[in-house]
C-alpha cells in the first residue's frame, strides 16, 4: 500500500502523520527510522502479522479510533523499544480471544498504554482486561482502561487479577467509564499503585470504607463525574465515606469534580473534619464544580498544615472564611462572591504564605480595600471577568508581586486613587505587570492625566499596543498610537480650554445684547408678536405643501435591538408594509453593505420621514439603538424645523427608574404607544401607528 502520509522531523525524529486519511489497512512502506507513527481516525479493522517488525526505532503509535477487533502474539513483533501504545475508541473486547497472551510480549519497553472505550458489540463475558495478556508488560507505569463493572454487579469477581501483580513499575492507573464498583480486593495485586484517575458518568460505588486499604502508596486521587446525571451524583454522606477511605492512604493531591447532588447542601467544615481524621500528608485539594458545598459566615475552618493548594472553583459559594495559614495557591474563580468581598475577605488568619489568588468570574464590582492586607508573599492576583471600575483596594503590602490581572472588567479610566494603589505595588516589585487588557477607555479631556499615567507606565503594563480608548465620537482609537492621541488630545483639550474663555466673555456680550433686545421686544411686541405669526403662517403653508413621501424613501426608519427582531419581522412588516402599503427601512435589511454603521443610521434617518424606536430593556441597553434616537431626536431639532420625527413604541412594561433622561424628556413632550399584545389591542395599536406615519 502506497505511503500517502505527513512526514517530517522534530527534533531530529522521523514523525509519520497517517491520521484521517480514510486508510482500511496499514502502510507497508513506512521508512525503518520511524520514530513517532500515527494512525488514528482510520477504518483500519486489522493488523498484519509481523507488519512492524522493520520499526525497531518506534517509540509511539497510535492506533486509536479505528476498527480494530483482535490482536495476536505477532500483532507488534519487532517494536521492542515501543514505549507509548493506544489502542483506545476500537471494537477491542476485554477477551482472550481477542487479547491471547503473548500479545504484549514483544513489547520489553513499553511504559503507557492507552487502551480504554473499546466495544465489542458481541461481548458476553464480564468487562474486565485479562491480566494474563498484559502480565508481560513488566515495564509498564501508566495504564488507562475500562474498569466497568455493571455486567459483574451479581458475582463478585476481581477487577484486576492475579496478572498485574507482575507489574513493579505500574504507577498510575485511568480509567473512563459510566458505572465503577470498587470492591474491597479490587486492588489487591496492585498495591504499588500511586496515581489512580477516574472519570465516571453514571455511579461511582465503593463497597466498604477500607476499599483502598491496600494502596499503601496512594498519592494522587482525581474523581469527575459526568453533569449528564445530577440524579446520581453524591450525597453528603456518600462524599464524607469517600474522603475518609481515601485520606487513609497517604495521600497528597485529592481531586473531587462535580460529584455532589445539585440538591445536596452542607458545609465544607465537614469535609475538613474528615481529612483532618487520619492526617494524610494531602498538599492539593481540588473540590470544583460541586455546588451543594456552602460555608456558613460563622465558621473559621482551618485547613490541613500539609495544604498548599486549594481549587473551589464553579461552586457557586455566595461567602466563604478560610484559615490559610499555610496554603500558597487559592482558586475561587467562577463563583458568586460579588456582594461578600465587597465588604469581607475569603481569608481570616493573620500570617499568610499565600502566592496565587484567582477571583475570576466572581461578579466582582467592589473589593473590601483591605482584601490583601495580611498576604505580603503574593505574586499573582487575578481579577478578571468581573465589573471592577476602579483600584481602590491596597496593594501596598504585596512586597513580590508579579501579575495583577484586571482583564474584561468595566475600567474606563483610573482615577488617583487607583494610580496610587498601583504605583505603590509597583514601587515594593519593580517587575511587577499590570495587564488592562479588553477594558474600553476613555479618551477624554478629563481622562487625559489617566492616559498619560498609562504611557509613563507601559513598560508594566501587558499588551499595551493592544489596548483600545474611545473618544467622544464614539470611535475606537487603537493604543500603539496613543501617545500620538495623547498629544493631539493635549492639544484639542487647550482649545478647548481657550474657546471655553472665549465662550465665557461672549456669554456676557450676548447676555448683555439680550436684556437690551428684551427691553425693545417689550416695547415693540404688539408689532414683533404681528411680525411672528405672520412669517409663521407663510412658513407652514410651504411646509406642506412638500409632506408627501417625494422627498423620502421611506415612511418609517425602525430601530430596535436584534432581541425584538421577531416583533419587528413578523408584526411590523405584516401590519405596515404588507397590510398598511407603507415602505420601511431595516437595518439588516436595507443598510448598504460595507459602509460604515453609523453613515448607514444617518441616511435611514434622513430618508424616512420618521423614526419608529421599538422601546425594550434591551433597546435601552443597547449602543446603537440609543445612538439611533439621540441621532432621530437631532433630525428633529435641527433638520426638520422642530417637526416631531420620533415615535416611541413601549414594547415592555418599564420601571421609571429605568427609563434614562432623555427618554423621559420626549415622554413628557411628545406622545407614545403602548404594546398591548391582545387580539382586540393590537388592532387598534396598528391602526394608530398607520394614522401617526400618515401625518
Amino acid at each position: 500500500m502506497q505511503l500517502n502520509c505527513t512526514s517530517f522531523y522534530e527534533k531530529g525524529e522521523l514523525n509519520i502523520d497517517c491520521s484521517r486519511k480514510n486508510l482500511t489497512k496499514i502502510p507497508d512502506l513506512i521508512p525503518n527510522n520511524t520514530v513517532y507513527l500515527n494512525l488514528c481516525h482510520n477504518r483500519i479493522k486489522e493488523i498484519p502479522n509481523n507488519i512492524f517488525q522493520h520499526l525497531t526505532k518506534l517509540i509511539v503509535l497510535d492506533l486509536s479510533f479505528n476498527k480494530l477487533q483482535s490482536i495476536n502474539q505477532q500483532t507488534f513483533t519487532g517494536l521492542k523499544n515501543l514505549r507509548r501504545l493506544q489502542m483506545n475508541n476500537n471494537k477491542l473486547g476485554y477477551n482472550i480471544e481477542q487479547f491471547p497472551p503473548g500479545s504484549f510480549r514483544s513489547l520489553q519497553s513499553l511504559t503507557h498504554l492507552r487502551i480504554q472505550d473499546n466495544e465489542d458489540f458481541l461481548e458476553i463475558e464480564p468487562f474486565i482486561f485479562p491480566d494474563k495478556t498484559i502480565s508481560d508488560l513488566k515495564m509498564l507505569e501508566k495504564l488507562e482502561l475500562d474498569m466497568d463493572d455493571e455486567k459483574v454487579r451479581k458475582k463478585p469477581i476481581l477487577v484486576l487479577g492475579k496478572g498485574y501483580s507482575s507489574l513493579h513499575n505500574l504507577y498510575s492507573l485511568s480509567s473512563e467509564q459510566c458505572d465503577l464498583f470498587i470492591k474491597n480486593n479490587t486492588f489487591k495485586y496492585t498495591q504499588h499503585l500511586t496515581n489512580l484517575y477516574f472519570h465516571v458518568c453514571y455511579r461511582f460505588v465503593l463497597q466498604t470504607p477500607y476499599a483502598f486499604s491496600k494502596l499503601k502508596q496512594l498519592r494522587i486521587f482525581h474523581l469527575s463525574m459526568s453533569s449528564r446525571f445530577n440524579l446520581h451524583l453524591y450525597s453528603e454522606t456518600e462524599l464524607i465515606n469517600l474522603i475518609l477511605a481515601v485520606s487513609q492512604s497517604p495521600i497528597e493531591i485529592l481531586v473531587l469534580s462535580n460529584i455532589l447532588k445539585r440538591n445536596t447542601t452542607f458545609t465544607y467544615k465537614e469535609i475538613n473534619n474528615a481529612l483532618i481524621l487520619h492526617k494524610p500528608p494531602i498538599r492539593e485539594l481540588t473540590l470544583a464544580n460541586n455546588s451543594g458545598i456552602v460555608f456558613l459566615k460563622a465558621e473559621r475552618i482551618p485547613v490541613p498544615i500539609s495544604l498548599q493548594k486549594l481549587d473551589f472553583s464553579g461552586n457557586s459559594f455566595h461567602q466563604i472564611s478560610l484559615n490559610l495559614t499555610y496554603v500558597k495557591y487559592l482558586n475561587l474563580e467562577e463563583n458568586n462572591l460579588g456582594n461578600y468581598l465587597a465588604e469581607n475577605s475569603y481569608m481570616l488568619t493573620q500570617d499568610s504564605v499565600l502566592e496565587y489568588i484567582s477571583l475570576s468570574s466572581n461578579s466582582i464590582y467592589k473589593l473590601n480595600s483591605a482584601m490583601f492586607i495580611q498576604q505580603p508573599y503574593l505574586k499573582f492576583i487575578d481579577l478578571s471577568f468581573n465589573f471592577l471600575t476602579d483600584v481602590h483596594f491596597d496593594l501596598s503590602p504585596i512586597k513580590q508581586l508579579k501579575i495583577l490581572n484586571l482583564t474584561n472588567n468595566s475600567i474606563t479610566f483610573l482615577d488617583d486613587l487607583s494610580m496610587l494603589n498601583i504605583e505603590k505595588a509597583l514601587m515594593k516589585s519593580s517587575n511587577a505587570k499590570i495587564d488592562l487588557s479588553n477594558n474600553l477607555f476613555q479618551c477624554t479631556c478629563n481622562r487625559l492625566r489617566f492616559l498619560k499615567w498609562m504611557l509613563r507606565n507601559q513598560k508594566h503594563l501587558i499588551n499595551f499596543p493592544q489596548y483600545k480608548c474611545i473618544t467622544v465620537n464614539g470611535s475606537n482609537v487603537v493604543s500603539n498610537s496613543l501617545e500620538e492621541k495623547i498629544n493631539h488630545l493635549h492639544a484639542d483639550c487647550t482649545r478647548f480650554f481657550n474657546m471655553v474663555i472665549i465662550g465665557i466673555m461672549s456669554f456676557a456680550i450676548i447676555s448683555f445684547i439680550g436684556v437690551l433686545l428684551t427691553v425693545i421686544v417689550y416695547r415693540k411686541r404688539q408689532k414683533l408678536q404681528y411680525i411672528y405669526y405672520r412669517a409663521k403662517f407663510t412658513f407652514t403653508s410651504k411646509l406642506n405643501l412638500n409632506k408627501d413621501l417625494g422627498e423620502y424613501h421611506y415612511d418609517a426608519f425602525v430601530s430596535y435591538s436584534d432581541n425584538d427582531r421577531n416583533f419587528v419581522i413578523n408584526d411590523c412588516i405584516q401590519n405596515l408594509e404588507e397590510d398598511g402599503n407603507l415602505k420601511l427601512c431595516l437595518h439588516q435589511r436595507d443598510f448598504t453593505p460595507g459602509e460604515d454603521i453609523a453613515d448607514n443610521i444617518i441616511n435611514a434617518i434622513q430618508n424616512s420621514r420618521k423614526t419608529i424606536c421599538v422601546i425594550s430593556k434591551a433597546f435601552l441597553e443597547s449602543y446603537y439603538c440609543m445612538f439611533e434616537f439621540n441621532m432621530a431626536r437631532m433630525e428633529s431639532i435641527h433638520s426638520r424645523n422642530g417637526k416631531n420625527v420620533l415615535f416611541l413604541i413601549f414594547y415592555e412594561n418599564l420601571l421609571p427608574k429605568e427609563i434614562p433622561l432623555v427618554l423621559h424628556e420626549i415622554i413628557q413632550k411628545q406622545t407614545y404607544i403602548e404594546y398591548p399584545n391582545d387580539e382586540y389591542g393590537n388592532k387598534i395599536f396598528w391602526g394608530k401607528i398607520k394614522e401617526a406615519l400618515q401625518i
